[in-house]
């Protein structure tokens, strides 16, 4: 049995292509392009490698600045005044740690490091998705050549999207191509190739069915379970990698109890002044654990707005959705059948998919530490 792997659906891993052609024989040929899955890796595996280094940079950008206000706290706190005045370089040692990791923070978060890290990662990604795009959309715009039943048109077609290939890498890949996409609120860069009208006479029956459950299984149901897994969540409690949902689980989970644990010490501390005299030992303790608490959380809910784990959940919810509606129509016109209807579904489905793009790509380019 086939193991479906990460961008199966552009037959890119082992096994794939040998799928395709035993499920899939009449148009197997023009759904292996081996020349767009070598320029989707090389952006794929760069985008990867920069989202890693992304992400341990705002981890370190939210540690330093929580340790440095930290640091600053414990250090000017009555608590601990004696032990830092006991010592002549004391007070300075704390001012410097605080400052240090204050820099620290800055470089890492909203400095230039981050900031390059986070844009180069957010180019490769774009860069990486259009191209899948684009390899449908491709499919969709020839598509009266592909389900013609005709062998030389399916040939010309193959040795004629190379040069189309050439052309969109080198649109995609220009500078300023992001900025484009981000303001583009009309949608006008959906469309990577003109669709044009199908002609429907010379289509083949056999040939289109195919095609039709080709398109079910690796473009709407593809799309949709992607999206639906980054909504479920484990059974473990604090699953810090996998899904979208486990991410967002695990900090909001960490966020609670740390809350809890503010209260439980500002409780602490109220009880202590009918107890206690003024600047008792528990007193001050409980004040200052309820105010370090309180910086963690602060830093908490600062990396998930960094990450844009919230909006990342509520788009892949809106996608999910969105992608089953179409299958559902889809489906409709298939079994009157309305090939007509179909192939507006189909174009549909590319035009979701380039907004889902973009708004991942306004949501990871707009967010900012809340610190």
């Amino acid at each position: 049995m086939h193991e479906t792997k990460a961008n199966s659906d552009l037959a890119s891993n082992e096994g794939d292509q040998a799928y395709l052609r035993l499920q899939y024989p009449k148009i197997a040929d023009v759904l292996v392009w081996p020349e767009l899955v070598e320029a989707f890796r090389q952006h794929e595996d760069t985008a990867k490698r920069l989202k890693l280094g992304s992400r341990r940079n705002c981890l370190f950008s939210i540690g330093s600045i929580v340790l440095s206000l930290a640091t600053t706290l414990v250090g000017t706190s009555p608590m601990f005044a004696p032990l830092v005045s006991g010592h002549p370089a004391g007070a300075y040692v704390v001012a410097v740690a605080s400052f240090l990791l204050l820099v620290l923070a800055l470089l890492f978060g909203n400095g230039i490091l981050y900031g390059r890290k986070r844009d180069d990662w957010l180019k490769h990604r774009l860069i990486a998705e259009r191209l899948r795009h684009f390899y449908f959309q491709t499919i969709l715009a020839n598509l009266s050549s592909i389900c013609c039943g005709s062998s030389l048109e399916r040939r010309r077609f193959i040795e004629d999207r190379g040069r189309t290939l050439e052309r969109v890498l080198r649109r995609l890949r220009s500078p300023g191509y992001r900025q484009a996409v981000l303001g583009d609120e009309a949608l006008q860069e959906a469309r990577l190739v003109d669709f044009g009208e199908v002609n429907a006479e010379a289509i083949d029956a056999e040939y289109f069915q195919e095609l039709e459950q080709y398109w079910i299984e690796l473009r709407f149901n593809w799309q949709g379970e992607y999206a639906t897994q980054q909504l479920a969540r484990k059974a473990s409690a604090l699953p810090f990698s996998g899904s979208l949902a486990d991410q967002e689980h695990s900090v909001s989970r960490i966020e609670f109890i740390t809350t809890a644990g503010i209260v439980a010490l500002q409780a602490l501390a109220v009880a202590g002044m009918f107890i206690y005299a003024p600047g008792s030992p528990v007193i001050e303790g409980s004040m200052l654990g309820a105010s370090i608490l309180a910086i963690l959380v602060v830093g908490l809910q600062a990396f998930k707005d960094g990450l844009g784990l919230t909006n990342d959940l509520s788009r892949n919810r809106v996608y999910a959705s969105y992608t089953a509606k179409l299958l559902r129509d889809f489906v409709s016109a298939q079994r009157i059948p309305d090939r007509a209807a179909q192939v507006r579904i189909m174009q549909e489905m590319e035009d979701l998919a380039y907004f889902e793009t973009r708004e991942f790509l306004y949501t990871h380019s707009t967010a900012r530490f809340s610190l």
